[in-house]
């Protein structure tokens, strides 16, 4: 992880999904610039790695509305407003159409477009009290192409691009700036967890590395440094925008 240097002292943010992978990293690059930081994600048993940060930490599922309207009150409260907040709660699901299910199709949406939706419908309130603020969705390279089998996913991450935009014109008069930061393929556990018991993991791997121009994947702590990028006050300038940290995936 690059050297810490302040650059987030200060601020008071929220992250969704921040008990593993991507967000996991982005919370310790947060906590390391001097934010203080909360956490909401499903997974109870992420508690412990995520206080060991020294952020706060909350079980709470994002596709519940009203409970995620609570959480961001009461951890609003705790921390004394919102600079930052982060949507990054999701999963992945493969299915073609006619394989998904109507209710797959439903429970995908509610956590991967309403969920971003209810959490900044419920952070905007408190940010424009406080004289603005960064909202990031964590959108993905699925945001701008299509792959198949990710019928909801794919479906789900483009329209959170369309939210974005909707959202930092509604709301730059209030000094909000909303902005999707969009990973490529990253070395998580998720993406370790999907070469398990396939018949060749070693091919398939060395596929989704090629799928970059670099050539390899990306590390939860390069895309970290996108988000410190939002979050910070140096993306000033910066809102409507999706920031592609996908190692040139979507160059071709």
């Amino acid at each position: 992880m690059t050297a810490a240097s302040a650059r987030l002292s200060g601020k008071r943010i929220l992250v969704t999904g921040g008990g593993s992978g991507i967000n996991f990293a982005i919370v310790e690059r947060f906590i390391a610039e001097g934010a203080s930081v909360s956490v909401g994600d499903l997974n109870p048993g992420a508690a412990d790695a995520v206080t060991a940060l020294g952020a706060r930490f909350t079980s709470v599922d994002v596709a519940d509305a009203d409970a995620i309207a609570g959480w961001v009150a009461t951890e609003a409260a705790a921390l004394g407003g919102l600079d930052v907040v982060v949507a990054g709660a999701g999963y992945e699901l493969v299915a073609t159409a006619t394989e998904l299910t109507v209710e797959q199709w439903d429970h995908h949406m509610a956590v991967m477009l309403r969920g971003p939706f209810v959490t900044f419908k419920a952070a905007l309130p408190v940010m424009i009290e406080g004289g603005g603020g960064s909202l990031i969705a964590l959108g993905s390279n699925l945001s701008f192409a299509g792959l198949t089998g990710f019928t909801s996913y794919v479906a789900a991450k483009h329209g959170l691009i369309g939210l974005v935009r909707v959202l930092a014109i509604d709301y730059a008069a209030h000094g909000v700036r909303v902005n999707a930061l969009c990973p490529g393929p990253t070395d998580t556990p998720l993406i370790r967890r999907q070469l398990v018991g396939v018949p060749d993991p070693d091919g398939l791997l060395a596929r989704w590395e090629s799928d970059t121009l670099l050539g390899r994947l990306g590390r939860p702590d390069e895309i970290a440094a996108g988000a410190l990028f939002l979050a910070s006050d140096e993306s000033s300038f910066v809102t409507g925008s999706s920031l592609l940290v996908d190692g040139g995936y979507t160059a071709r």
